[in-house]
């Protein structure tokens, strides 16, 4: 009987201990299937050609690695640089303020962290005097403005409005108080209508303002941010900012070590103007073109935002974008939380 007894329990003992195995087996097998994710070593910094591009010049070759992380950095043509927001392609992205704002009020996971540039645009062409272009003399021309929906042609209209000059299409012949405008995706584009007599100014960014006051012979120029702050009130208004997806704008040491490599590369550019073009040409893209004359104009700031910035920004949203783009209002105040 003793002996039946030892042998059950044996047999018990030897069915736990299989039960046992069975489960540690299917807990690994779970653990394959369901692996803790490896963490991120490798990020993407991108930035569209031109002024915003120039705000990360340094960088690229300086600062390969910033606080730990392996960082590669891309130039994008200025129509592609909201689908590396979009599709999440990029860990920080230098793009248009409004757009930027625009992707995260939509659900965009980033946080808007700095003004990369503030504003820089000028419009430009040529006049029977030459000087500073007004706008009397643009009434009843014709004009390209690059970036429709970006901060360009927001600045542009909103400055047109408060002047009660009206705009009509590119195929519409302008009236007195009227201006004809052919929006265009970039500098180069503007240029070609600009040489070949299509348009008789263009609205664009630095540095191409001042590349094509040198190559077209053009005479005159508006200070686009003089006509927005007599419009506006505002002494300035961003055009560019940095987005940096949130969960790594939240790691403060990799913020810290950012802001320490931005504030670096902005001030070797400020101090060697006439070394920006041949650098950009060789580590940012090989059509890069910063005339030493223009750098000071450029405006990179890449300073990280105080709440006095923030308000600032929330001001110019509201001034320029209050709607979205099937006309329905946008509270850009209820947003703020989101956007920093």
């Amino acid at each position: 009987m003793r002996k039946s007894i030892k042998i059950i329990a044996i047999i018990a003992v030897l069915a736990l201990v299989c039960v046992a195995c069975v489960s540690l087996v299917a807990c690994n097998d779970n653990d394959n299937d369901n692996p803790t994710p490896a963490p991120q070593t490798e990020l993407r910094f991108s930035a569209p050609e031109g002024t915003p591009a120039l705000a990360m010049l340094r960088l690229v070759t300086d600062n390969k690695e910033i606080d730990g992380y392996k960082v590669n950095y891309s130039v994008v043509k200025p129509a592609n640089i909201a689908s590396e927001m979009a599709s999440k392609s990029s860990d920080l992205v230098i793009m248009p303020v409004n757009a930027g704002a625009n992707l995260i009020r939509q659900g965009a996971a980033y946080k808007l962290v700095s003004v990369a540039v503030d504003g820089s645009l000028y419009m430009v062409g040529k006049t029977e005097n030459g000087g500073v272009l007004t706008l009397d003399d643009v009434k009843g021309k014709k004009i390209a403005c690059i970036g429709k929906e970006g901060v360009p042609g927001l600045v542009f209209r909103y400055v047109m409005n408060k002047n009660d000059i009206e705009l009509v299409s590119e195929d519409v012949a302008p009236s007195e108080n009227q201006v004809s405008v052919q929006y265009v995706a970039d500098g180069p584009a503007a240029r070609v209508l600009l040489a070949n007599g299509s348009v008789d100014f263009a609205v664009v960014g630095e540095p191409a303002a001042t590349a094509f006051k040198g190559a077209l012979k053009l005479n005159a120029e508006m200070d686009m941010q003089a006509e927005y702050a007599k419009a506006s009130g505002a002494t300035t208004y961003a055009q560019a900012g940095l987005f940096v997806k949130t969960e790594l704008a939240q790691n403060k040491s990799f913020i810290d070590a950012l802001f320490a490599a931005l504030a670096a590369s902005k001030t070797w550019i400020n101090e060697n103007p006439s070394e920006v073009a041949a650098f950009a040409k060789a580590n940012l893209y090989e059509s890069a073109a910063f005339p030493p004359a223009s750098i000071a104009r450029c405006k990179v700031n890449a300073t990280r935002l105080d709440d006095a910035q923030k308000s600032e920004i929330i001001t110019f949203l509201e001034s320029v974008m209050p709607k979205d783009s099937k006309g329905n209002a946008i509270d850009w105040q209820a947003c703020k939380d989101l956007l920093f």
